[in-house]
């Protein structure tokens, strides 16, 4: 069963045949790793972010346990 085409496909990436050409696959799929790794770069900085403001203003005021 062949994939209905997606409505919002600009006319430079079909082939004429309702079909995605395979230079534009290989476009996107160059640009969307990059994406993905950006996201997950700021994801995981903000969270160590978070941990160390955690650590500066709630554990090390209380200072060492004994």
């Amino acid at each position: 069963m062949p994939i209905p085409p997606h409505p919002v496909v600009s006319p430079d990436l079909a082939d004429g045949e309702d079909q995605i050409s395979d230079e534009a696959i290989e476009r996107v799929m160059q640009e969307v790793p990059s994406g993905a790794v950006a996201l997950s770069g700021l994801t995981v900085g903000l969270m160590l972010l978070a941990w160390f403001l955690i650590y500066a203003l709630v554990f090390l005021p209380r200072g060492m346990v004994s």
